[in-house]
């Protein structure tokens, strides 16, 4: 003896396998659309090509200065600059850089660090009103040297010895 299914309890049988399959389909969708939507989120964070500069806790959006003129411009001529944003200055090499104010409109914090991401500088420097002008410079050889609003330093605690971070510099 057999198995036997009317035609009605066939259909419905088949509808319910098809219903079936289709949830199915569509929960396999579904996942498959979470997951990439989470690999993509976490992609374009971490292409993020915006350069910053993160020293302790506080992150600053900066300029990068490579090129010799890039260097010598630097701040320059600005009458204003964001609290948030500055300028890194990348060596090809860690020594004594020196800097100045000259044609600089605002005070400015200077950061020298070393090849170790570590500050080993730290100097508010005010613009240079008269030649010559005074001339900045570290104790140590640096790499880097980080420019920002003057006085920031001090109120996010930035000293000789805080660690650097840097994000889409190199």
């Amino acid at each position: 003896m057999g198995f036997y299914f009317s035609k009605i309890e066939m259909k419905n049988k088949r509808n319910y396998i098809k219903q079936s399959i289709s949830w199915s389909w569509v929960m396999i969708w579904l996942l498959v659309l979470v997951i990439l939507y989470y690999l993509m989120n976490n992609y374009i964070r971490e292409r993020n090509l915006i350069p910053k500069v993160c020293i302790e806790n506080k992150c600053f959006t900066v300029e990068i200065a490579r090129t010799s003129e890039e260097q010598q411009k630097g701040l320059m001529n600005r009458e204003t600059m964001d609290l948030n944003q500055g300028m890194v200055f990348v060596f090809p090499k860690s020594d004594i850089h020196n800097f100045w104010m000259k044609n600089t409109l605002i005070p400015l914090d200077m950061i020298w660090v070393d090849d170790q991401n570590q500050v080993v500088r730290v100097v508010t420097a005010q613009p240079c009103t008269q030649d010559p002008c005074k001339i900045y410079k570290p104790a140590t050889l640096a790499k880097y040297v980080i420019e920002i609003n003057a006085w920031v330093a001090e109120k996010y605690e930035i000293r000789e010895w805080s660690m650097v971070t840097f994000r889409n510099i190199e």
